[in-house]
């Protein structure tokens, strides 16, 4: 990191860091007075490689799987995968081992954290072995490339695309509302009108709800998917300026607490203390009529309700916003400072992430989608009709949250802009004027940029 760049955390960049590290630690994460150079890979046999992954039971034991694939695949690298949890804001434990110069030699990274990671120098660049490999961006779909792209530089190579979201209704409850079951809504507007008819109460107590709209994978996820469905604009890369008081963020802000009062928010949280995942998906119960759906939700609905029927569509919006509008997300595999095996490391991280075998392995043995065009298993999902709507997501969205080095505090300030809107603490506008100035000062901080 340069110069400026320490001097930016010496004026109090990323607390939570060093709340982890200590000032100590932390100078020799941003090379204060040097940095410890990885070592090279060994020749004389096998390179053990450490990489560490967030995932547990089913989904580790596939990426097991999948790393076995790569073993009998050639005979230089062996793979040791070690569960490590991860937050989005701290990461202690990662940041901790690079800045001890013991950094694994492989980390899986959330497409949030990539510019943070970058920035506070924990991270080393892979251009060189892009150009070596003659890897290109137009191989991969553009919010993946885009998603590890920071500085003009690329820092992590998505291993699983996450296409968010594809519409999701149940026929067979729109049949008991004398809905048309094969029509799904297209517009917001449709969606309020059947979500009135979807919705069931009895006594006051709500049986069934139609949509939840401030649901979608947590409060700041249903933020970007309704901001962008209703045109708006997070963040403008050019002038590094939060923009999440756009007029049209702020509609979207306005709707999603037009159904809470609609409902009564105390009502929709009595009715959905007992839900969860899995088999207790509302969705899969029946106890809500519409809602977005991630990809991992197709294997729970598969396990937990074989017969039900239900269909999947691009996202509703509006006409003078994005209608079949969504983003993607995922993890991305990335070079940690200080590996001590980084072309072992790298070689791991192509095979998985950028070749028909690892990528076709990945998704065969953990349900993903990958990021890279060329994949097999692109072609193949296009012929199952459930995973072909998350392809055309990957193939037509121009989304992916911002590339910034506060994505975690953003997510955090809008998850409470929503909360206080839904309990009428403030309005949709203050709210999001209040999550738009706290992540511009945090972002400021980073930048070395004067703090309003």
């Amino acid at each position: 990191m340069s110069k400026n760049g320490t001097e930016r955390w010496k004026q109090g960049v990323g607390q939570a860091a060093r709340r982890c590290l200590g000032l100590a630690s932390l100078a020799a994460l941003l090379c204060i007075g040097g940095c410890r150079r990885a070592g090279p890979d060994v020749s004389s046999g096998p390179v053990e490689i450490t990489v560490w992954h967030p995932w547990g039971q089913d989904q580790a034991k596939g990426l097991q799987r999948a790393v076995e694939r790569y073993h009998r695949a050639q005979k230089r690298v062996r793979v040791r995968l070690v569960f490590t949890p991860t937050d989005l804001s701290s990461n202690q434990k990662f940041f901790t081992a690079v800045a001890a110069g013991k950094p694994p030699d492989v980390s899986f990274v959330d497409g949030t954290q990539v510019a943070q990671w970058a920035e506070w120098n924990a991270l080393s660049p892979l251009d060189g072995y892009i150009r070596q490999a003659k890897m290109r961006a137009s191989d991969f779909y553009p919010p993946c490339w885009k998603q590890a792209l920071y500085r003009n530089r690329v820092w992590a190579m998505t291993f699983c695309a996450d296409p968010n979201f594809a519409f999701a209704w149940n026929k067979r409850e729109f049949r008991r509302a004398g809905l048309d079951p094969d029509t799904p809504p297209r517009t917001v507007a449709d969606v309020d009108r059947l979500a009135a008819s979807l919705t069931r109460d009895k006594e006051g107590r709500l049986l069934r709800l139609g949509i939840i709209p401030w649901q979608q994978y947590g409060s700041a996820n249903s933020v970007f998917t309704w901001g962008w469905a209703f045109g708006g604009k997070f963040y403008d890369e050019r002038t590094e300026r939060i923009t999440a008081n756009d007029p049209r963020i702020v509609k979207a802000v306005e709707w999603m607490v037009a159904h809470a009062r609609r409902l009564g928010i105390t009502r929709v949280n009595s009715t959905t203390s007992g839900w969860g995942s899995g088999a207790n998906n509302p969705f899969i119960t029946g106890k809500l009529a519409m809602t977005s759906v991630h990809i991992s939700t197709l294997a729970d609905m598969k396990r937990y309700a074989p017969d039900l029927d239900y269909g999947l569509a691009p996202l509703p919006g509006t006409p003078d916003g994005e209608i079949g509008s969504s983003w993607v997300g995922g993890w991305l595999l990335a070079l940690p400072r200080g590996s001590q095996h980084p072309e072992a490391g790298w070689d791991f991280i192509r095979w998985i992430c950028a070749t028909p075998e690892g990528t076709a392995a990945a998704t065969a043995e953990m349900g993903v989608l990958p990021g890279w065009r060329r994949s097999p298993a692109i072609t193949k999902a296009k012929k199952n009709p459930r995973l072909r709507m998350f392809v055309r997501i990957l193939e037509e969205t121009k989304h992916q949250r911002p590339v910034m080095p506060v994505q975690a505090f953003f997510m955090g300030a809008l998850d409470r802009a929503v909360e206080r809107t839904l309990y009428g603490k403030q309005t949709p506008q203050q709210a999001m004027d209040q999550a738009t100035a706290e992540t511009q000062r945090e972002l400021d901080l980073i930048l070395g940029k004067k703090v309003q």
